[in-house]
């Protein structure tokens, strides 16, 4: 059996791997020709930094894991063709997701970037702070990281594609639901993953639906939102403020009006970062590769059709 490791890999989560699988080969390389040589005899690869192009010449590349919950970066023909399963790492990013999403509603209700304005100025102001407390949080995407958003108060409504009854949430809808949702929210997070059905999801129409008092909140991918028509929304008052961790372009560009605005938050896609990140990570790995030798069904298993 052989890993092919093309992520940066620390010493104690190598060792980890190793003891899990301990007649396997491991091969850990980021140079693309190493990588290329590698490929075809490789049963497992950890890392996204492999060569899609490659993959008709993998026959028995059984799975590949990638250290990010959203995999849409990756989702080419190539890898839609081949039978090799792809591990995301859904799950693990709950509670950090969930503490960004709340530090950036608590900063907008508190009006923390007008306090830290003035006091980069020397000048004491004062401000008339919101509260979390009674408001109406919609969460837009209700899987792992929407339902862990969802238990930490608040009245929420939701929606996601499969709609179930959850405990955190008053409401779950179906996605067809989405226009009656937003009329209805102080805060919009969106949590779905980026799929050609979500591209776009949220446009000039949907900000329109928006109260004039709402924040926008997103830590799911840039091109959920329709960027120019944000831009918009939040110069013309349509929408009152956002907190923002994605991107269209990332890094942002330098030019972008969304840096300067004085009601909006700008994370740099940090949302989902923890110190042991890979830990969680090397976990799922770790189980999987037992998994794989015992015969057994994987965790964390994409549905490359669906897109997560």
């Amino acid at each position: 059996m052989k890993i092919l490791i093309t992520h940066n890999v620390a010493a104690p989560h190598l060792n980890a791997i190793q003891a899990a699988v301990p007649q396997a080969e491991i091969v850990v390389t980021r140079d693309p020709a190493e990588i290329a040589a590698q490929m075809p005899s490789a049963q497992v690869i950890w890392g996204s930094n492999y060569l899609p192009e490659l993959l008709p010449q993998c026959p028995d590349l059984a799975f590949i894991q990638v250290s990010s919950a959203g995999v849409d970066r990756l989702l080419r023909p190539e890898l839609l063709a081949h039978p090799v399963q792809l591990i995301n790492a859904r799950g693990i990013h709950g509670t950090t997701i969930a503490e960004h999403v709340f530090l950036l509603m608590l900063a907008l209700a508190r009006q923390f970037p007008a306090m830290q304005q003035a006091q980069q100025r020397h000048d004491w102001i004062q401000v008339t702070p919101g509260v979390l407390a009674h408001k109406t949080l919609g969460i837009v995407g209700y899987g792992s990281i929407g339902q862990a958003i969802g238990q930490r108060g608040m009245r929420v409504l939701a929606t996601r594609r499969n709609p179930v009854p959850d405990q955190w949430a008053d409401e779950v809808w179906g996605n067809d639901r989405l226009h009656e949702l937003l009329p209805l929210c102080d805060y919009v997070v969106l949590a779905t993953p980026l799929t050609p059905e979500t591209r776009h999801l949220i446009g000039a129409p949907e900000l329109a639906l928006c109260k004039p008092s709402a924040a926008l909140i997103n830590i799911a991918r840039g091109p959920v939102v329709d960027e120019p028509a944000l831009i918009q929304a939040l110069q013309n008052g349509t929408i009152a403020a956002a907190g923002l961790d994605v991107f269209y372009q990332e890094p942002l560009a330098l030019d972008s009006p969304l840096w300067d605005m004085p009601q909006v938050i700008v994370t740099p896609h940090m949302a989902g970062h923890m110190p042991d990140y890979d830990d969680n990570v090397v976990a799922i790995l770790v189980d999987n590769l037992r998994r794989y030798l015992a015969g057994q069904p994987l965790v964390n298993v994409v549905d490359k059709e669906a897109g997560y």
